[in-house]
């Protein structure tokens, strides 16, 4: 019995020694494994607001897992805080820009088919006033006028608008009035039937001949054409900004009027500037 103590004794005193001398002389082996499972870690929550706002810093509590807290970081004090406003409240905004108190009492829409983008304008006391620019969202043909049915082209010429449809399938439309007298004209000397219509500037992405201008830009024009009403709306379609650049009509055109309808919008545009 007294021999079975004393090797217990012994073992204990070698545990002990063996478990002191690879606590100092082991740390490379065990520290790791240590800092690794029971030591407590950091948890970086990225920051949900905008940069420059610093991410927020949590430390769990427990040998095990953190545990991972919302925590709201706060307000950035750089960055400018984005307006939400109503497609009417930024055409208001559009009117106070070109100083505007109350809705102007005529608009020309001239819609530029290189440039694709469709500008707002009104005419106050013999001055010609800039109201907005609105990009197409989408393009459909080439330069030059609209021939038939189903070439995808925008017509070119000088027309207004015929009527303003709520219910489009593109949100909102507005009609423009393809084909015009000049149009029925230059056809029935080149004996072309069936030349197309329902040209609209309306809304959405998409266009096959048409002017999309997006949903948010349609209500604002929508708008304002209704408070001008559409036998006050003239629209003029270009091939080009005629007040910078030109055309070159070769040879080779089939068409001899396309001189003198040039000649027609370039003259209604140059007042526009």
């Amino acid at each position: 019995m007294k021999n079975l103590f004393l090797h217990f004794l012994l073992f204990t005193f070698i545990l002990l020694a063996s478990t002191s001398l690879f606590y100092l002389y082991g740390k490379k082996i065990w520290q790791p494994y240590f800092e690794k499972y029971c030591h407590p870690q950091q948890v970086v929550i990225p920051c949900k607001e905008p940069k420059p706002c610093e991410p927020c810093h949590l430390t769990h509590v427990g040998p095990l897992k953190p545990i991972v807290i919302e925590k709201k970081c706060p307000e950035c004090p750089v960055c400018p805080k984005v307006e939400k406003l109503t497609s009417q409240q930024k055409l208001h905004r559009h009117l106070a820009d070109a100083n505007f108190i109350v809705y102007p009492k005529n608009l020309t829409l001239i819609g530029l088919k290189h440039e694709r983008v469709l500008e707002v304008w009104t005419k106050k006391d013999k001055h010609y006033i800039h109201i907005a620019n609105y990009p197409f969202t989408a393009f459909s043909g080439t330069l030059g006028p609209k021939f038939k049915e189903g070439d995808r082209q925008i017509p070119e010429g000088i027309y207004g608008i015929s009527h303003l449809n709520p219910n489009s399938k593109f949100h909102l439309s507005m009609r423009v009035t393809y084909p015009n007298a000049f149009d029925k004209k230059m056809a029935k000397k080149e004996k072309r039937t069936n030349l197309g219509g329902d040209i609209m500037i309306h809304g959405n992405r998409v266009t096959i001949g048409c002017i999309p201008i997006g949903d948010d830009k349609i209500e604002e024009l929508y708008f304002l054409a209704e408070k001008v009403g559409i036998k006050n709306i003239k629209v003029i379609l270009a091939p080009v900004d005629f007040r910078k650049m030109q055309v070159n009509i070769t040879k080779q055109n089939k068409h001899p009027w396309l001189k003198e309808l040039y000649t027609k919008i370039k003259k209604e545009m140059l007042s526009y500037q």
